[in-house]
């Protein structure tokens, strides 16, 4: 399985245009300097009143598809 960290700063403001249908996807690009593409609704539960801010390791089976988003301790 592949793993990758990306550190994550959306605003509230723009996360919150997920429920108006404007976003559905974050694109991010990781600490190695790989740009990803993942769906919003797996950042949902780290959300806050100042949106998502924060350094997040991204599990991925062999075949590239998402298995786990867990936030982590600063790099």
């Amino acid at each position: 399985m592949a793993k990758i960290v990306l550190n994550v700063a959306l605003p509230a403001f723009k996360y919150e245009a997920m429920y108006a249908g404007a976003a559905k996807n974050l694109v991010a690009s990781s600490l190695d300097g790989r740009k990803v593409q993942l769906p919003l609704s797996a950042f949902q539960r780290f959300v806050t009143h100042q949106g998502i801010y924060g350094f997040f390791e991204v599990e991925f089976d062999d075949m590239n598809k998402l298995v786990a988003v867990t936030k982590v301790k600063a790099f």
